[in-house]
């Protein structure tokens, strides 16, 4: 097993994970919408209808409304309501802007559609980063239909998508970011179910490190502590943590410490100097250089801010 549900959670939060809802695909009987290969990370969420999604030409994976999809980039993708669909639509021939940014892209032929599908893309954050989800080798599927707020979120999309107003991008962008960390949730607990590594996780050595420095930031981390805690050598660790988080083993420390700092400042009264030495820097100064770095705004500055508007 890599990780937990609250390794997970953490994880994500660390890493400023972020969604981009950009499309909302509308496809009709017997037509099968050809989506190119792109740089980036997509996300489908089935509104309604049944999804047959193809990837590269011979995988299919189907699911139905309320499931989720997370597919890894620069991979073509065939998404139909069969996988026996006869009439190709190429997305770039059908994408009709709506409003605030969204995209509708209309694969119907003039019919009603039968599968709807919210798409959307994830962003790295502010170092070019997608943390957790830069190893994705696979796609990643599951049925959400049973959580409330994922039927709560569904709901909300469905409305939105039917008439999309200012402010629907972003509205659909934080719904399906909910989504998404439900969705990567449940499939850590199915893959540890199943017994088998989740497809964010490639090496079960890896997450053992990461929750290591979870359930302990402060502690005096190293590369070479944190690869006895894999049970790896050095090198063979620190290149494999390279490739599963985008981040070096010293540079996820930081990040970790950094988030749980910026969330005791806007929470609590402790001095800057005791949450730098709680979180584990040993130093304000060094501990306000990075913050800055990261946040693009020192400390004392993020408190300032954050109580002004409360």
């Amino acid at each position: 097993m890599a990780a937990s549900s609250s390794t997970l959670d953490a994880l994500l939060g660390a890493l400023s994970v972020e969604i981009e809802a950009f499309a909302v695909c509308e496809i009709g009987d017997d037509v099968r919408l050809i989506i190119p290969p792109v740089d980036m990370i997509e996300v489908h969420h089935i509104l309604e209808g049944t999804l047959h999604l193809t990837i590269d030409g011979n995988e299919t994976v189907e699911a139905g409304p309320g499931s989720m999809l997370i597919v890894p980039p620069g991979r073509l993708q065939h998404l139909a309501t069969s996988s026996d669909a006869a009439r190709d639509k190429a997305t770039f021939d059908v994408c009709v802007p709506a409003r605030d940014g969204l995209l509708v892209v209309d694969a119907t032929e003039g019919k009603a559609p039968t599968l709807r599908v919210a798409c959307g893309a994830v962003t790295p954050d502010r170092t070019g980063s997608y943390g957790p989800l830069a190893s994705l080798t696979r796609p990643v599927v599951e049925n959400l239909a049973d959580f409330p707020v994922v039927r709560a979120a569904f709901a909300a999309l469905l409305e939105e998508v039917s008439s999309p107003t200012e402010g629907t991008q972003a509205l659909t962008s934080a719904l399906m970011k909910a989504c998404l960390v439900v969705l990567l949730r449940r499939h850590v607990e199915t893959s540890r179910i199943a017994g088998t590594a989740p497809a964010l996780f490639h090496d079960a050595r890896i997450g053992r490190a990461i929750a290591a420095i979870l359930d302990h930031p402060a502690a005096d981390h190293c590369v070479t502590g944190l690869a006895k805690e894999a049970g790896m050598s050095r090198s063979a660790f620190a290149r494999e943590f390279k490739v599963a988080l985008d981040l070096t083993p010293m540079e996820f420390v930081a990040r970790v410490r950094l988030n749980l700092a910026h969330r005791l400042l806007v929470s609590t009264g402790i001095s800057v100097e005791g949450i730098a030495a709680a979180v584990g820097f040993s130093s304000r100064s060094h501990f306000s250089r990075l913050f800055r770095e990261h946040y693009g705004i020192d400390p004392s500055g993020l408190r300032r801010s954050s109580k002004e508007k409360t």
